[in-house]
């Protein structure tokens, strides 16, 4: 059922549409995967999670000096930096590569309260991180006390070899769950048509 819409509030204007950044979405997937053991939890895919963490976090202590909180706190600022252009679809397309340096404007800043909500780290210690990564060039503040990370740093050939590093152990455990029976493909179901159109929620 359509909820009725609501009424611009008084002295305010509706928004226009043709104004309206389009929002990224997700193509529907044409299945998903699932644990194949339903009765417990899966040995098997306890030991390759376990092997494929294991991959991630030598090449997390390689890149950040064997310093995990230090790499905590650079990977919020991130996540967080970008996380907001990722919803819009024309950010994500300009920037759907690593390769795109993403300036100063197009990223939102955070601050160590903020960072430390995030990640779980006492806020002295992400002080003390943050001038770290300050130091190391890293990240560079865009605003008093708020941080973003510095354009061009991942564009770097070492950053770049490290996250297809990343990417290879991650496509990797993928194949070795499915390999090793650990999870299943389930297909989605087809959308049922009716007089020439796909058929809406709750309809037949």
């Amino acid at each position: 059922m359509v909820g009725r819409r609501r009424s611009s509030a008084p002295g305010k204007s509706s928004p226009d549409p043709k104004k309206l950044r389009p929002r990224a979405t997700a193509v529907a997937p044409g299945g998903r995967l699932v644990l194949a053991d339903t009765d417990g939890i899966s040995r098997v895919f306890i030991s390759l999670i376990g092997n494929y963490l294991h991959r991630i976090e030598r090449e997390r202590r390689a890149r950040y000096h064997g310093d995990l909180e230090l790499a905590m706190v650079a990977e919020v600022i991130g996540i967080a930096v970008v996380e907001p252009g990722l919803r819009d679809a024309a950010f994500r397309e300009r920037y759907r590569i690593l390769d795109s340096i993403i300036g100063l404007e197009g990223q939102r800043a955070v601050n160590a309260t903020s960072i430390a909500s995030a990640s779980g780290i006492p806020r002295e210690t992400v002080r003390r991180k943050l001038k770290l990564l300050l130091k190391e060039g890293l990240i560079v503040e865009k605003g008093r006390a708020r941080y973003v990370v510095k354009p061009g740093v991942l564009q770097q050939s070492e950053w770049q070899a490290t996250y297809a590093r990343g990417i290879q152990h991650t496509v990797l455990f993928m194949n070795e769950c499915l390999e090793q029976g650990a999870v299943r493909w389930i297909p989605g179901a087809r959308p049922k048509r009716s007089g020439g159109r796909i058929s809406g929620p709750g309809e037949k």
